[in-house]
């Protein structure tokens, strides 16, 4: 198996001029098929990537985020429909977004937030047209930890009654998610992570913090601009995040390996395999979990699992095969799960210019893979 359609996407995206560099993991069963690493760090051109570069992850923190709240249900101390006031009590008195004329307004009295409505993007919270305004109000600054972060977010309005529909919720929501797993757990959000994730799977290059890596190891942040790419060193693990900030919904270091062995752990938990996630939570994360008929925007080809896009078909136009999972980030990363295949694949470029779910350069990757796979 060549996989030059993969390996010929990667020099083609660093050729357009566009990203620095860029690398693959494609893995089946377990074990690795393809591996490549392709150009720089940074514009510069002095460091080429590597397997120990590291990337920003930005939302493809939300799948670890979900895995951490999926194993306080394993625990006990956590129930999917529970309330998120009884463990965030700031957030007990949230009231929807009415809009008039060209202005916001205090609505209605909302409904309580759940576990389930925050792993689903279904809770309202931090998204829509008013999320750039709302979040303002109350996004993490310096000095913030997530218990301080997140007591601000009951003062946001939401975007829609909680449960009625699905909008994205870029930070608030899986930040809301990472601060109740902290409550029930009894320990910080990181260190959390670090007992029940990182150290099990051995995933020793993945953290919140940038001094935790050397700097010619981390990736720059790029940007591409009337034909020319620049960039340097991030000075944040996430926009403007105070520095070190451990955010649910983004925030995570990570290298391609690291990350590769938490898509794998996924795939094996799913297949029944003894590891971090029971089958049962494995399964249900990567499940179509919005019911189609109740909640607009949700088809049989998108959907969400817990913090994953989870799809039941294959389209044309979406190359991954049914039952397949898994997210983006906004600076590049992307990965998913191919349960039915045995198969795991995870991307990273770092571009504050070229990211995102449904970016180009996403589905340009999924169709190289598939390709090679003949799947």
């Amino acid at each position: 198996m060549s996989f030059l359609q993969t390996k010929n996407m990667l020099i083609e995206e660093i050729e357009s001029g566009k990203i620095a560099g860029a690398c693959a993991l494609i893995c089946k069963s377990g074990e690795p098929v393809f591996c490549d690493y392709e150009g720089y760090t940074g514009a510069d051109k002095k460091v080429k990537i590597s397997e120990n570069s590291v990337f920003r992850l930005a939302s493809m923190t939300k799948p670890i985020t979900a895995a951490a709240v999926l194993l306080c249900i394993q625990k006990g101390i956590l129930k999917l429909h529970d309330k998120a006031r009884d463990f965030v009590l700031e957030i007990g008195d949230l009231h929807v977004a009415e809009k008039i004329g060209d202005k916001w307004i205090k609505g209605e009295k909302a409904s309580d937030i759940t576990v389930f409505q925050l792993l689903t993007h279904s809770s309202g919270v931090g998204c829509g047209e008013i999320e750039s305004v709302e979040f303002a109000k109350v996004k993490p600054k310096k000095g913030d930890t997530l218990a301080s972060a997140t007591a601000r977010y009951g003062q946001a309005l939401l975007a829609f009654q909680p449960g009625a529909m699905q909008v994205y919720s870029p930070v608030m929501g899986f930040d809301l998610l990472a601060r109740i797993v902290e409550v029930v757990s009894g320990i910080s959000y990181g260190e959390f992570l670090e007992k029940e994730i990182f150290e099990p799977l051995h995933m020793q290059s993945t953290s919140y913090r940038l001094s935790d890596f050397r700097t010619e190891n981390v990736v720059h942040s790029c940007s591409y601009e009337n034909g020319v790419l620049s960039g340097s060193i991030p000075e944040t693990n996430f926009g403007d995040f105070p520095v070190d900030y451990t955010g649910g919904g983004a925030g995570l270091i990570s290298t391609l390996g690291d990350y590769g062995k938490f898509a794998n752990e996924l795939l094996r938990c799913y297949r029944g395999g003894i590891g971090i996630l029971s089958k049962e939570n494995a399964v249900m994360m990567g499940t179509p979990q919005l019911d189609e008929k109740v909640i607009p925007g949700v088809y049989d080809f998108f959907n969400w699992g817990f913090g994953v896009r989870a799809m039941r078909v294959r389209r044309e136009w979406q190359p991954l095969p049914a039952g397949s999972y898994g997210w983006s980030g906004a600076y590049g990363t992307h990965f998913w799960v191919d349960p039915e295949n045995g198969v795991t694949a995870v991307y990273m470029h770092n571009s504050s210019t070229f990211g995102g779910a449904g970016a180009p350069h996403t589905l340009a990757f999924e169709r190289a893979v598939t390709g090679d796979l003949s799947l």
